[in-house]
């Protein structure tokens, strides 16, 4: 801290200080200079200015003790403070600094005196240090005036200021006040004027704290107040009237400070300001705050109808706005987490969002948008996603926007609500203007695009082939084994070229998910016009029997159990040893058997949970989770080739039957024309869903590529120290990968925004998030992403509950017919226990990737998803009962209880343990086994193998 050696700038009157430094006045008396600079009415007033303040310190000797500070431990600061605080308090003024302030006292008027701190970073934009700092008023004798400024020095190194800088991380050896000597005007009423509203967060509101007697009277909480929230646009005001017992004023008796005396009587249930007084604060406040540029906290005092402001400081907090203004958009991931699960990182995000952008832009060009009409679709094609704290979302206001493209949107709206699995249907997003004229407009456009859609429906079979066919020869060229000897350059542009490939050549796909919504929704509404009971039961269960691609990894591990179960050694060996060492001990052991392994993974590695992540560990990289499946199959003899989908074909028949008896019930005239028009569309749908599988699975591989390509990025820029592990290339955006090549990146040292990064989406771990939310405005401030109602609950369960009452249960929708009783084991990564024999599986939400568990489970229990997600239709063909969007499942049951389950209805009933405390205990002291135990078994096992 430097010692200002010349006394010039010492104090300063009112005139002198409008044209000085910040750093000379304090914030304070700064602002209480830029009021009086602008013509405002503030009582007359001069300032000792910092300068002062470093001379006093230098006159009691206390600079190098004041420089010292930032050195010490903060305990060790708060001990210093303290000694230089009795210190100073010892004081007297300085003889020069007496004898200026003498000089200006003598040109101030007559009357008593207010002495208040004006500390360096005091009343700042981002520290009010309200509080922490001391004031003196109605002070009349200079030695109480000297005493007083020496006092506010003082308080600069006081308990609360000293605490207050500690928190805030400011140094302690800057500390630095100026100290204000102002004429006192004894107000007949004073308050304080906030120009935003410090209670409802409304920017366009103000808040006006009034009372009798002085403005210490509400800045110390010690007077009652009324307030009056007042429209800073507009006349309008609300008052609220308090009864006001108690005023502080002068303290007569004692000739100095102040006291608290009572309001009188007549004056305690009226208003303390007039209307005309409230516009007036009100008015001129605000102008204060237009000119500043920002919501002030102002205080005032009035005296014969003349307003005085005593001082002004930025507001530095607000809570949330109670009635947020902006855009109010409706978020949902019931769908969509089932393809990115949990938390998904940036480069995953970023390659997503700009994949549906690529994707949605050329099927609206299929359907013959007019570019006029696609360019004014961009900003909803470019943010059909977000990323709430770490989760996608769809941005159901966007999918809305571009869905009222095509003819129909009521219709449309709807079935894609239920293909989505919308549990909350948005009510605020209405079709188009149903105006005759408009609609007469938009016919050409609507019918060019029906056209267009019903030929891309009637040509879907050669669509699916010729996209298959394409993917085929794209994925081909790319030799996964010789990424390791390709450039970073050479890496990004295969990844480019990949894209264009693909994600440029994918409105099969896409004309195909609109073939599965539109059938889906008018079959159902079809089954519901034959008045059929459940008739989303039935139309789940006419979907029974089909084969496909996402059952076609289970179907193959279950050729590799019937080569197991020959094999009496291999099958000791795979039970034998821990998961990280079977694949080892098979490669040296069973050579054939590891081939047939590699050429599984070769086929089906991409499928894993979370197959759409660029991050997912997949078989690949870790094939952990193909041992634990074999392990689960093989430990069940019943499940082979021979019976799987036996049942489900049977389900299907069943189905069938009753929808063609139900149609001979109907009239004669339109039995015929019903029959025909429901089989069409059944077997459309049927189809729809196969090819929707069928390329996904395409999908699911051409995203694997991508991944191993970015591992191989991510591997090199680790070698070069760009970061420090492969794996946190899956922090970067796809942009930033882009800008880093082409030389516009903002950052290029990338290990602290990857160390920033890996923290904040650790949090986000720890976080849960409803699957429907709505957000207003800036969606990242002031919205908590809460859903407003469980709506899927007949009733909330309490925790670890084993009630069997009837109305203690949890609903959901059902997909696939069956009761089970037995415990749930809740699974949410491969690193889980996988074990499901005689197990309910219960998750938040799937992908295909989790279809080989599911022939072990008794049943599936699913958080999230529709009738069409992976969970339902692979539950489907593979005959398991299960139900699905069971919001908050997971957090109310645990695993190891037990649950009825029925999955026709939809229903989950909690059960009592049919295990007794002695069954629980033997359980788990078997499943606990010595792991030295384990080791030795190991050894034998491959011993007894080698030999």
């Amino acid at each position: 801290m430097m010692v200002n050696t010349t006394y010039e700038h010492m104090v300063m009157d009112a005139q002198a200080a409008c044209s000085a430094d910040k750093n000379l006045l304090g914030g304070k008396a700064y602002n209480l200079a830029w009021l009086t600079r602008n013509q405002y009415q503030v009582p007359a007033w001069i300032v000792l200015t910092t300068t002062s303040f470093e001379q006093q310190l230098a006159y009691c000797q206390l600079t190098d003790q004041v420089r010292a500070l930032d050195q010490l431990s903060p305990t060790e600061q708060r001990e210093q403070c303290a000694l230089i605080r009795q210190k100073l308090a010892a004081s007297n003024l300085a003889p020069n600094l007496a004898s200026k302030l003498k000089h200006y006292l003598a040109e101030l008027p007559k009357g008593r005196l207010a002495v208040r701190s004006s500390a360096a970073d005091e009343d700042s934009t981002t520290l009010s240090f309200a509080g922490q700092l001391d004031s003196f008023i109605c002070l009349e004798d200079y030695p109480d005036i000297a005493k007083a400024v020496i006092n506010v020095m003082v308080s600069g190194f006081g308990e609360r200021a000293v605490r207050y800088r500690q928190q805030h991380q400011r140094s302690l050896s800057q500390t630095t006040l100026a100290v204000i000597v102002q004429t006192m005007v004894e107000g007949e009423y004073s308050g304080v004027f906030f120009t935003a509203h410090p209670i409802n967060g409304s920017r366009k509101q103000g808040l006006i704290s009034a009372c009798h007697g002085l403005a210490e009277g509400v800045v110390a909480g010690t007077a009652d107040c009324d307030e009056f929230t007042v429209d800073l646009f507009s006349e309008e005001i609300k008052p609220q009237i308090h009864q006001k017992q108690f005023q502080i004023v002068y303290a007569q008796t004692i000739g100095q400070g102040t006291e608290r005396t009572s309001v009188p009587e007549v004056l305690q249930e009226k208003p303390c300001l007039s209307p005309q007084q409230i516009q007036l604060i009100k008015q001129q406040g605000f102008q204060v705050a237009q000119q500043l540029g920002r919501p002030q906290d102002l205080e005032w005092t009035i005296v014969h109808d003349q307003l005085y402001w005593l001082q002004t400081r930025p507001i530095t907090s607000l809570p949330a706005p109670e009635q947020p203004i902006g855009k109010r958009q409706v978020w949902d991931n019931s769908n969509i987490q089932e393809s990115y699960c949990g938390i998904t990182l940036p480069l995953t995000f970023t390659f997503a969002l700009r994949a549906y952008q690529t994707v949605y832009q050329q099927t609206f060009q299929l359907l013959g948008v007019s570019k006029s009409k696609l360019q004014a679709l961009q900003p909803a094609l470019s943010n059909m996603l977000g990323l709430i704290q770490g989760r996608v979302y769809y941005n159901i206001n966007h999918w809305y926007a571009a869905l009222q493209i095509l003819p129909g949107f009521k219709t449309n709206k709807a079935d894609m609500e239920r293909m989505m699995g919308l549990q909350d249907p948005v009510d605020f997003i209405e079709s188009q203007p149903d105006n005759w004229r408009q609609r007469l407009t938009r016919l050409p456009d609507s019918l060019h695009a029906l056209s267009r859609l019903c030929w891309g429906f009637m040509t879907m079979d050669k669509r699916v082939r010729d996209f298959e066919s394409h993917f085929k020869s794209t994925y081909q060229q790319v030799n996964r084994a010789l990424l390791h000897t390709q450039p970073i350059a050479e890496l990004m542009a295969q990844a480019e070229w990949l894209q264009r490939q693909l994600l440029d050549n994918w409105q099969a796909p896409i004309i195909n998910d609109f073939m599965v919504m539109m059938t889906n929704g008018r079959l159902h509404r079809q089954l519901q016009a034959l008045g059929i009971d459940n008739a989303e039961a039935l139309q789940n269960n006419l979907l029974a029997g089909e084969t496909l691609a996402s059952t076609e990894p289970t179907k193959h591990l279950m050729k590799l159990c019937d080569y197991i179960r020959n094999k009496p050694g291999l099958a000791r060996l795979l039970t034998g040893l821990a998961n990280d060492e079977v694949m080892p001990a098979i490669q040296y052991c069973y050579p054939e058997f590891y081939k047939r392994c590699q050429d599984y993974i070769e086929a089906f590695g991409d499928r894993c949970m979370g197959e759409l992540k660029l991050e997912s560990t997949t078989l690949r990289q870790d094939p952990h989770f193909l041992v634990a499946l074999l392990k689960n199959y093989t430990a069940n003899p019943n499940l082979n080739l021979s019976t799987l989908g036996k049942t489900e074909r049977n389900l299907r028949t069943q189905a069938e039957s009753t929808l063609r008896q139900q149609l001979m019930l109907q009239p004669l005239g339109k039995y015929r024309w019903r029959y025909h028009r429901i089989w069409k569309l059944l077997n459309l749908w049927r189809k729809a869903v196969k090819n929707r599988e069928s390329m996904r699975l395409a999908r699911t591989r051409a995203i694997g590529l991508i991944r191993d390509i970015y591992r191989e990025i991510g591997q090199q820029l680790a070698f070069y120290g760009v970061i420090a592990e492969p794996e946190d290339i899956f922090y970067l955006t796809v942009t930033e990968l882009e800008q880093y090549m082409q030389g516009t990146t903002v950052q290029t040292q990338w290990q602290s925004l990857v160390t920033t990064r890996k923290a904040e989406y650790s949090e986000y771990q720890q976080q849960d998030l409803p699957h429907h939310f709505q957000t207003v405005g800036p969606v990242y401030l002031h919205n908590e992403f809460k859903a407003k109602t469980l709506s899927s609950f007949d009733k909330a369960v309490p925790h670890g509950a084993n009630a069997s009452s009837e109305n203690q249960q949890l609903k959901g929708i059902g997909c696939y017919p069956g009761v089970v009783t037995a415990p749930i084991k809740k699974i949410f990564s491969p690193n889980d226990d996988l074990d499901l024999q005689g197990h309910i599986l219960c998750t938040v939400r799937t992908d295909p990737g989790w279809a080989p568990l599911f022939p072990t489970a008794a049943g599936i229990l699913v958080e999230r998803g529709s009738t069409l997600s992976h969970s339902a239709v692979v539950a489907r063909e593979l005959g398991i009962p299960a139900i699905v969007n069971i919001p908050g499942l997971t957090q109310q049951l645990e695993t190891g209880q037990w649950v009825t389950m029925d999955g026709t209805t939809g229903h989950i009933q909690l059960q009592q343990s049919p295990l007794t405390t002695k069954q629980i205990h033997a359980e788990l002291n078997t499943q606990s086994e010595d792991a030295d135990q384990k080791t030795n078994k190991a050894k034998a096992v491959l011993e007894e193998t080698s030999v």
